[in-house]
């Protein structure tokens, strides 16, 4: 009976809509107050990170509300504390009600605040969202019904600190909890009229409304068709939306997972809960462990650098990738029904794994996808643009890969996990923290964790970050953290059309006086004559042999009547391969290329 009224209604709203005037050029959006962040820090870190060497931690001993909190300790500043970017839930120019509670136990009165950090140009700025006196071991709401970010701002961070203190009074620790932004998305997705973050029949009602008064005021999820018109099209769209929605995939788990009782140590578990810095949309993670329960084939594949290789581990048995499949296998399987592929290749970066994925992972049909590059890459924009394309790549392959980060750390507790923690959220993905295991469990890098080196993990590191993907899994399975179906989030992204092209499938190849080494499966320079082929697309990226060593030369790429120089000779790299672009253009198109040696050895 329902179904047939809705039928009806969505009839007779076509019918109206078909008598609105088309309305042109691209709808003003209009905002609607959608929870854009609720971190109760209940199941994970809500991806909170330490800021300014800010050590933060999940725990129970204090909440403000349900059960647990975020503890932010080893403060040397009053600027130190617990962070997380803002990019995907804010934009510039609105205006957001955001409030969080804070609690501190110093035995006085401390002025906390919760701050904005944000990038003009060039220039880092901050800004005071709310602040207010909080007495030693009560609960204090910082609040601010409605803080505008300023126009034109980027790189958005929201923070807890303390004020500022001319000594280390307020070098305190504190606990965090019940962090929430209310206001307009970032983005909206297609369907969402009304900016409620969901697609349903009030979008349906909504849009109907909007369409016979001839308003102009939408939000841009209206424009179903993306034509920069909204009129009866897109109303029909969303009534197919709403009444044929796509399948949903079988993720029926069996278990009673609510119910779980973890049986590791307090220390351990605290490393498993710090370990834990962002949950993400569990709907394809759930859906591929339903699978191997049914007694499908599941593959989980793995790729990184030496440590997923098994760096350190005195067998392969005793590294990340196997350990973690045995987990599955052993939980989640009805036999030999799992297996893994490890792509794992030593001292290479998210550079050459978004070349090399295809052939590695993707061949493989894996549906489980573990990605870790935070120790080899660096802070630059090749690394950043690759690791996002990367991402980007494996989710939007079509057997619909869970897709996990897993960011390690160096004894110095050195990571690029910040701005690989920024693009966990900007693609909604579980993102899996070494340095989040230490500091939340406290433990000895040597002792514990460590290989004897100050980069790799022992069989004991391995064994941490094994049970904290195993702990993820767990809690991914909990009624409480089911989320809808995953999409991938609509983004341009340099570098993820990107693929590996073998020298004997390139067109008009000729090899001047470069030599093929069997042994290094490549070219290296030794002579004059430019090695020259034609190639459809953008541009080239070489991928090469890198050191740092001034016996390591480089090369000139020519094509378009440009020469760019590639140098192979890099600081902080690990002796593998490296990637760098050789040539790019705007526009696709036939690209002759040249590749001269300019000096010293490349590969």
């Amino acid at each position: 009976m329902k179904k047939m009224h809705i039928s009806k209604l969505l009839a007779c709203v076509t019918a109206a809509a078909s008598a609105a005037a088309v309305l042109s050029g691209m709808p003003a959006i209009t905002a609607s107050a959608a929870k854009l962040l609720g971190a109760e820090f209940e199941t994970s870190n809500d991806s909170f990170t330490g800021r300014g060497g800010a050590s933060v931690q999940w725990t129970s001993d204090q909440a403000y509300q349900v059960n647990c909190s975020l503890f932010v300790s080893e403060r040397t500043h009053e600027w130190c504390g617990a962070m997380r970017s803002a990019d995907s839930l804010m934009k510039p120019g609105g205006t957001y009600k955001i409030s969080a509670a804070v609690y501190q136990a110093s035995g006085a009165p401390v002025v906390m605040k919760l701050s904005l950090e944000y990038k003009l140009g060039d220039e880092t700025k901050y800004e005071d969202i709310a602040k207010g006196s909080a007495e030693s071991e009560q609960w204090l709401v910082l609040s601010e019904d409605a803080f505008k970010v300023p126009e034109g701002a980027t790189n958005l961070s929201i923070y807890a600190e303390t004020a500022e203190a001319k000594d280390a009074a307020s070098y305190i620790d504190f606990y965090l909890d019940s962090v929430e932004i209310h206001g307009a998305p970032s983005t909206i997705k297609k369907g969402d009229v009304n900016g409620d973050l969901s697609v349903n029949n009030d979008d349906v009602f909504d849009l109907v409304k909007a369409l016979t008064t001839e308003s102009d005021e939408f939000e841009a999820g209206a424009d179903l068709n993306e034509d920069g018109i909204v009129n009866s099209a897109d109303l029909t769209l969303l009534k197919n939306m709403i009444l044929f929605p796509p399948p949903k995939p079988q993720t029926e788990i069996v278990g009673d997972w609510d119910n779980y009782q973890e049986t590791a140590s307090g220390q351990m578990l605290n490393a498993y809960k710090g370990s834990l810095l962002r949950m993400g949309n569990t709907s394809r993670i759930r859906e591929k462990i339903a699978k191997a329960q049914r007694g499908e084939q599941v593959t989980i594949g793995y790729i990184g650098g030496s440590i997923t290789q098994d760096g350190s581990a005195t067998s392969h048995d005793k590294c990340i990738s196997s350990l973690t499949c045995n987990y599955f296998k052993d939980t989640f399987g009805t036999g030999n029904n799992v297996t893994y592929v490890n792509a794992g290749k030593a001292g290479t970066s998210s550079v050459v794994g978004n070349m090399r994925v295809e052939n590695d992972i993707f061949a493989k049909n894996c549906d489980v996808i573990f990605i870790e590059f935070a120790v080899n890459d660096q802070g630059d924009a090749r690394f950043q643009k690759s690791y996002e394309a990367l991402v980007k790549k494996c989710l939007t392959q079509e057997n619909e890969p869970a897709v996990i980060l897993i960011t390690l750390c160096q004894k110095s507790l050195g990571t690029n996990e910040e701005w690989m923690a920024k693009i966990g959220e900007k693609y909604d993905l579980a993102v899996i923290s070494g340095k989040g295991a230490i500091q939340g469990g406290s433990l000895n890098w040597d002792q514990q964790y460590g290989s004897g080196d100050t980069i790799h993990p022992g069989n004991g590191g391995h064994q941490i970050i094994a049970d904290c993907i195993g702990y993820y899994y767990r809690q991914a399975l909990r009624s409480e953290n089911e989320t809808e179906e995953y999409v991938v989030p609509d983004t341009k992204v340099d570098l993820e059309k990107s693929h590996l092209v073998a020298f004997d499938q390139l067109e008009n190849f000729n090899a001047g006086s470069w030599t093929w080494s069997q042994r290094d499966n490549a070219y290296t320079a030794s002579g004059n004559q430019p090695m020259t082929f034609t190639i459809n697309g953008k541009g080239v990226l070489l991928l090469f042999q890198s050191n740092s060593n001034s016996e390591m030369g480089s090369v000139n790429v020519s094509a378009g009547g440009k020469t760019n120089k590639v140098n192979s000779n890099l600081q902080w790299t690990w002796g593998g391969q490296d990637g760098d672009i050789g040539y790019y253009q705007d526009s696709s198109g036939q690209l002759n290329i040249s590749i001269s040696s300019a000096g010293g050895k490349f590969v």
